[in-house]
């Protein structure tokens, strides 16, 4: 039987190098080619992003030369995968995987959409919460000057009214995965220091902060903010911060103690 193993990896950004050093590097000691392997990416994967011309799937075919399947949440760059799917139906199936639904497009089947709302998942044997979605600090510059911005990037007021729901209902997880963070753990010496803060929608920090007050988890990961930070606990919780150069073993993660640092759970 094939071994399993679990990855988690922060914003690649339609960028397929963070994969292909990760397998370089590490495929003899890990044994890449022979297991049965998942990264989840925490949002800015930077698939559905481009969704005119080539540039979308040359990313999605540079993925999936590498043996790992990709779980994807979503982010603040990259669209809604239902309006994707909106947009060509015939290409896309729902599954039900992980004790939920998820999307894949059948040309690219390595890679795995999960909701855009608030869901849950079992990954790696270990209950999760899915968060997903961010404001992009940048919209304005990006306007400005014609880039791609997705207007409903952030949750739906109903969508985080879900979110409120599964927390009540659901009360405990081992894991949860959002792509910003609950607002108190926000790093602000991260801050572009070119943007305004007042300009700063933090409507979704300010929801994940309500989330995560009385949650029952052990971990909590999330991406967004390019740098790889880890916030110790004294009551034996743990949250990650990832960017895309430290590619982290989620078994490592979910047993690693207050004294472990990120060193300590690196696949």
């Amino acid at each position: 039987m094939e071994k399993e193993r679990w990855f988690l990896l922060g914003d690649i950004h339609g960028k397929p190098e963070a994969i292909r050093n990760f397998y370089e590097k590490n495929k003899e000691r890990l044994q890449l080619d022979a297991g049965n392997n998942h990264i989840i990416l925490l949002g800015d994967v930077g698939a559905n992003y481009a969704l005119q011309g080539q540039q979308d799937a040359r990313f999605k075919k540079a993925l999936s030369r590498y043996p790992f399947t990709y779980i994807c949440l979503r982010g603040n760059h990259e669209a809604r995968v239902q309006k994707v799917i909106e947009m060509h139906p015939e290409k896309w199936e729902v599954k039900k995987e992980y004790g939920g639904e998820i999307y894949v497009e059948k040309k690219f089947p390595q890679i795995e959409y999960l909701s855009d709302g608030p869901a849950v998942y079992e990954f790696g044997g270990y209950k999760t919460f899915s968060l997903p979605g961010a404001y992009s600090v940048d919209k304005w510059y990006r306007l400005n000057h014609g880039w791609t911005w997705f207007e409903d990037e952030q949750l739906s007021e109903e969508e985080m009214n879900t979110g409120r729901k599964i927390k009540e209902v659901e009360q405990e997880f081992d894991l949860v995965i959002s792509h910003t963070c609950p607002i108190s753990y926000e790093p602000r010496d991260l801050f572009l220091p070119y943007i305004n803060q007042e300009t700063v929608d933090k409507r979704m920090e300010q929801y994940l902060g309500e989330i995560e007050e009385d949650l029952s988890y052990k971990r909590w990961a999330f991406g967004h903010f390019h740098a790889d930070r880890l916030y110790p606990r004294k009551d034996g919780r743990q949250m990650l911060m990832l960017f895309n150069r430290s590619v982290v073993d989620l078994q490592k993660f979910m047993h690693m103690t207050e004294n472990d640092g990120l060193e300590d759970i690196l696949a």
